[in-house]
């Protein structure tokens, strides 16, 4: 009999329909008492009042997770639109950029057909596309050549004055000696006092080798070409008398001189046909004043 009893799976005790019903009846009659009985009420304000610290205990793991979803949610969205902001300055400063490049190409042409309303005969306008073969040479080249009417000779100018001489031509392009060329010699006069002398071109500088102490020579003097040649009209800007001085032991100034013109950042140049030789002028004037004379008898 005590075998059986040890090998039993079943433990005795309250039935679960008794438990059921045992409950029903504590319910109802709490709630009987909650609503009859005012202890009862004040009670459950206790009871509500300990439990508030287990409640905020319970419902931390829920806030911890969404404080914790939303800040890295926020942090995402926070380096996406850095990102997108940062591109998207990145692309404002390309196109100021390019507006600024533009409102210069179009002032810098504005101020070539200014200079053509002066007086300039002017064969044609041209793109500045190459410094030269060299970092800092003595040659620029020109999209414009022999099929625009470019002539090896020609002067060369931009807005604020003289460049250099075009020293090659090809059809479609032109390479230009600057003034600043060991070859380049420009006849020039004192824009104050029209005395003339002749600017030289040597090691990227230019100078003004031979111009007498007793000629008036100021610094801040603006040197324009003569004219005198047939390659350089008169009257254009070539360099400004930065310093002068006296040279021990000869008749002529020391002047230091800059150029006028912006060899390097022009991006628009003017192309000026060359005249013809005064001196041919000459002589075919008296030529025909030969022809015309009556012959002796």
């Amino acid at each position: 009999m005590s075998d059986h009893q040890s090998l039993s799976f079943t433990q005795r005790g309250i039935r679960p329909i008794n438990k059921l019903i045992c409950l029903s009846l504590v319910s109802a009659a709490l709630l009987m008492l909650d609503s009859r009985y005012a202890p009862v009420q004040t009670a459950k304000r206790y009871v509500a009042t300990a439990l508030v610290p287990l409640q905020w205990v319970a419902t931390q793991p829920v806030e911890w997770y969404k404080y914790g979803s939303a800040l890295f949610q926020s942090q995402n969205y926070l380096l996406s639109e850095n990102q997108r902001l940062m591109q998207e300055n990145s692309r404002l400063k390309l196109q100021v950029h390019h507006a600024d490049l533009q409102a210069k190409e179009l002032s810098d042409l504005k101020s070539l057909y200014s200079l053509s309303q002066h007086g300039l005969k002017i064969t044609t306008a041209a793109e500045v596309v190459s410094n030269g073969r060299e970092p800092i040479g003595s040659h620029l080249t020109i999209n414009k050549g022999s099929k625009e009417g470019v002539r090896a000779g020609d002067a060369v100018v931009d807005d604020t004055g003289l460049i250099g001489q075009v020293s090659e031509v090809h059809p479609l392009t032109a390479e230009v000696s600057l003034l600043t060329d060991s070859n380049t010699v420009v006849p020039i006069m004192v824009a104050r006092t029209g005395v003339r002398s002749l600017v030289y071109g040597g090691s990227g500088e230019l100078l003004l080798r031979y111009f007498p102490t007793d000629a008036d020579l100021q610094p801040n003097d603006i040197l324009v070409t003569s004219g005198l040649d047939s390659v350089y009209p008169a009257g254009i800007p070539v360099a400004k008398v930065m310093q002068t001085s006296r040279n021990a032991g000869t008749p002529f100034y020391r002047v230091q001189l800059t150029a006028l013109a912006a060899f390097r950042s022009s991006k628009y140049v003017l192309v000026l046909p060359q005249t013809e030789q005064p001196a041919v002028q000459a002589a075919s004037a008296a030529s025909a004043v030969a022809a015309s004379a009556p012959t002796a008898p």
